[in-house]
Formats: structure tokens, sequence, C-alpha cells
């Protein structure tokens, strides 16, 4: 949907009645009144700037991008505005250059390179985004890529939310250490906890005991091993299913080996798609732990098997788990020729 520029308003700061002769003379005052360390940021507007002139720029943008969006919409295409390119969110490609434009609906801070848009996930982001969203979820006067950053601010959200239950579990695990374990390093984590945590939390939370040990083993690893991939997932640079990728792929390493890991992935780890970084950790610990690589493939590759199970649909499905990666691949040459 098309933004809606702002109504003129008569006069600078909400006063009609001020004259330029007054402003330029307030201006003026408060620039006498700034200190020796008190400079004005390098990017701010000059005292002489034109503002009307750069509202009427701001507001022929809007109008421009407006009329192409009730053309294209008149024409049976994609309407509103582009959508910014890239991962959105703090440091994020799709989020380092602003709109150019007057927005004016309440999600305006959730444009590319907005204030809302490079917000790391917390509380507060959650509040914005659903003040944006209005009562029926709708993004009323909203643009499309106001739309598309509330998306990526609400991703940031549900991280930083997950990852606050992971800390809720590590300190149900510094509760209840396995008996002769004591609480370790700068985490304060014992190396393992009691077998009933992994009932309690099933029953508290109605899922599965291997979801519950699942969690616990996210929990633990994020707080000993991982310190950078549990500040991304706080931030909400990484969802939870990521964070388990890196988690699953350091398993084998010790602290020290899993850090050094996973610093050789976490400046893009958030970009990538879940196959990419997949293949980036997995290269990472063959550089950091290549012996240690090597054992773990060839232990499961002992485990090789192959799957069946029933689909909702109720046809059934096929996999095997730990061949070769060569055998696999001209497997399912085979079977995509047969199915096809």
């Amino acid at each position: 949907m098309p933004q809606r520029p702002v109504a003129p308003r008569p006069g600078r700061d909400d006063d009609p009645g001020r004259a330029e002769e007054d402003w330029l003379a307030w201006c003026e005052a408060v620039e006498e009144q700034l200190g020796p360390d008190e400079d004005e940021p390098e990017d701010a507007a000059p005292w002489d700037v034109d503002v009307d002139a750069l509202i009427a720029e701001c507001r022929e943008i809007t109008a421009e991008e407006a009329a192409f969006a009730a053309r294209a919409a008149r024409r049976g295409l994609p309407g509103g505005t582009p959508v910014a390119d890239g991962r959105r969110g703090p440091e994020q490609p799709g989020s380092a250059v602003r709109r150019p434009g007057e927005f004016a609906s309440r999600a305006a801070g959730f444009g590319a390179g907005m204030a809302l848009d490079v917000m790391p996930g917390c509380g507060a982001l959650a509040g914005f985004a659903a003040e944006a969203a209005g009562e029926d979820d709708r993004y009323a006067g909203a643009c499309d890529d106001e739309v598309a950053g509330a998306v990526a601010a609400w991703d940031r959200v549900e991280a930083y939310a997950a990852a606050r239950k992971c800390a809720a579990a590590a300190e149900f695990i510094r509760r209840r250490p396995r008996p002769g374990n004591s609480l370790e390093g700068p985490a304060q984590m014992p190396e393992s906890w009691d077998e009933s945590i992994t009932v309690e939390v099933a029953g508290v939370l109605a899922e599965s005991r291997s979801a519950a040990d699942a969690l616990l083993d996210l929990a633990h690893d994020l707080e000993v091993k991982l310190p950078g991939t549990r500040a991304a997932f706080y931030d909400g640079g990484l969802r939870q299913s990521k964070v388990a990728i890196i988690v699953r792929a350091t398993a084998v390493l010790d602290p020290a080996e899993a850090r050094a890991a996973e610093r050789l992935v976490l400046d893009r780890a958030g970009r990538l798609t879940p196959g990419a970084l997949r293949a980036a950790i997995a290269r990472a610990v063959m550089e950091v732990a290549p012996k240690k690589a090597k054992k773990r493939r060839e232990v499961a590759a002992k485990f090789a098997r192959v799957e069946r199970w029933a689909e909702d649909s109720g046809n059934a499905a096929l996999a095997g788990r730990e061949l070769p990666p060569d055998e696999v691949f001209a497997v399912e040459q085979r079977i995509a020729w047969w199915g096809g």
C-alpha cells in the first residue's frame, strides 16, 4: 500500500506565529550554549538549510512512488514501494541504506535503515512492532518496505524470546547438577545435570523428552562453548534454527575450539541460508580440529541407515542417513529419474 503524504504544517516547530528572524535568533542562541565538547554531529543539517525545499523534495519522491504503485495496480502488476534487498536488521545489507521519501505511517520506523529497522531484538522492539501493526495487524498506511521491515523485526523478537527461554533452561541446569558435578567456568555451569530435569522440562512444556533434552543441550552449549552465537541469538541476528546448526556442528569440539570455529562464521551467519551456514560451519570445524571432524564422520558412518515413515497425506517417505556423499548423489539421480 503506498504511504500517505503528511499535510503541510504552518511554520517551523509547529509554531505558526514564529517569524524567520525569531527562528534564526533561537538557533544562534542554542549554538552559543554548546560547550567546547558538544559539537553538533557531522551529519547534521546546516543552520541555513532550506527545510521547506527538503520537505517538498521528499513529498515529490513519495508522490512518484505512489503514482508508480497505482499504475502497477491498474495493470495487474505487484504494486507498492520496492522492498530493500538483503537481510534486514542491525549491520545487515538490507538495512544499510535509508530509502528517500516521506513516511508517515505508524510503521515508518521499520523502513529500510530507520531506527527500528536496525534495532536489536528485545521487548521494546516487540512493543513498537505491535503498535505499528495496529489492533487488526493490518499496518494501516504502511508501504511494502515498512511491512517487510516489521516482518524482520518480529523475527528478531522471536529469536530474542527463544534466547531468553534457553537462558532460563540454563539456570535450571545450574540448580540441578548431577551429583559430583560442581559449577565451573565463567558461565558457572555443571558438566552434566540430573536426569530429572528432562522430565520436568518436558512436563511444563507438554513436550517429548527428546525435545526437552535438545533444549537443555542447546542451553548448556550456548552458555559454556559459544558466547558469540549466544550474543547473536539474543540480538536476533540468528534465529534458533540457525543457532542449532552451529551447536550441532561444534558438538565434538571443546570450548576453546568451538569459540574459534564460531568466529570463522559469525560475521556472515545471519545473512546465510541454513544450507550455506551448515556448509560454512562444517568447513570451520574441519579447519579448527580436522582430526575430530574426520573421526566424527567415521563414527557417524557406522550408523548408516535407511528410514521410512508415513506422510500426513497417506503416502510414504524414504530417507538414507549417514551415507557416503557420492553414493547419495548417485542414488538421488536414480530416484529422481524413477519418480519423474
